[in-house]
């Protein structure tokens, strides 16, 4: 490859690195008024049943507005579903000490709640080409191992250290 040929790609490659910023970046401020819309009940609703849920006190309120956004924009009828949810777990909080999460009389609010915790332990919410990503490090899969285990695609060590035997 001659040295002009280099430059063209040099600057092709730097004009698509360009446009795919440019892309990623110009959806936030439609992202930030979408999130405003969202009023604070439903905001307050949806981490007090992650709470419930999760049997976690402190989850990241930052994570849950972006969980609420994205339920919302995937799951029909999300906050009428929502405070049906909240109504059924503190009418019968002895669903949540099952070991396995089943609501036997009430079918569309047990797969709510199984939605609204994978969303919280896997950082996805919806399925196939719905799928919305939300978040991968602040997982809560990856917050109750970040003690022991550095997360997946991480490396904390010089490069490829990761391939040496311990």
């Amino acid at each position: 490859m001659t040295h002009y040929s280099r430059r063209r790609v040099l600057k092709m490659v730097g004009l698509v690195t360009i446009a795919s910023a440019a892309g990623q970046l110009l959806p936030l401020p439609r992202l930030n008024a979408a999130q405003s819309l969202i009023n604070v009940t439903g905001l307050d609703d949806f981490m007090q049943v992650s709470q419930l849920l999760t049997q976690q006190e402190n989850l990241n309120a930052t994570v849950g507005r972006a969980l609420l956004l994205a339920l919302t924009q995937t799951q029909k009828g999300f906050l009428q579903a929502l405070t049906q949810l909240k109504t059924l777990l503190q009418n019968q909080p002895a669903l949540l000490q099952q070991d396995h999460l089943t609501f036997a009389a009430d079918a569309d609010s047990e797969k709510l709640a199984k939605v609204i915790l994978g969303g919280w332990y896997n950082g996805v919410v919806g399925k196939g080409n719905h799928a919305l990503y939300v978040t991968y490090v602040n997982t809560l899969a990856n917050l109750l191992v970040d003690d022991k285990l550095v997360p997946p695609g991480f490396s904390y060590g010089e490069c490829g250290s990761w391939a040496q035997q311990p």
